[in-house]
């Protein structure tokens, strides 16, 4: 996890980019990888996904879970290079911090809004966990579309 602070109309404000990266030295059918992790965000009920094509590989944005209670956006990003592929998982948000006193905070609604943003994070923590547990299943799918796709051209171009 990293963080920035930025000084903001007088405020502290902390840019927190919760975010993860594995590198990966397989080659891979990546389409095939990227409907995998669109399957994974469908199956766990997200109600906004989509899938953008960029130069290097894709880039998938998922949002508004029935299930999961994250308060911003999750972003993947499956990044073919020369060695494999890279995917990173994140999620980006901006949090104010230090505008007032914990006590303060806890006081109005009984601590609601923090407790929001406590079951959010707890929330990101469990979807990540299951994100890249399933990432396994998801590179062994690939892998073996492009295996047969490898396969196929080496039949084609014999013929």
């Amino acid at each position: 996890m990293c963080g920035e602070l930025k000084r903001r109309q007088g405020r502290i404000i902390a840019l927190v980019s919760l975010y993860m990266q594995k590198v990966y030295a397989e080659k891979i059918e990546l389409d095939k990888f990227a409907q995998e992790v669109v399957d994974f965000f469908e199956v766990r009920k997200f109600g906004e996904i989509a899938m953008l094509h960029t130069d290097r590989g894709y880039q998938i944005i998922a949002g508004d879970s029935s299930v999961y209670k994250i308060r911003s956006d999750l972003r993947v990003d499956v990044r073919r290079s020369v060695e494999g592929f890279s995917v990173s998982f994140d999620q980006t948000k901006e949090t104010k911090r230090f505008n007032y006193p914990m006590m303060l905070a806890t006081m109005f609604g009984g601590g609601y809004f923090f407790l929001r943003d406590l079951k959010s994070d707890e929330s990101w923590r469990k979807i990540e966990r299951e994100f890249w547990v399933q990432t396994a299943s998801m590179i062994t799918k690939a892998k073996t579309a492009f295996d047969s796709s490898q396969q196929q051209n080496s039949e084609d171009s014999e013929l």
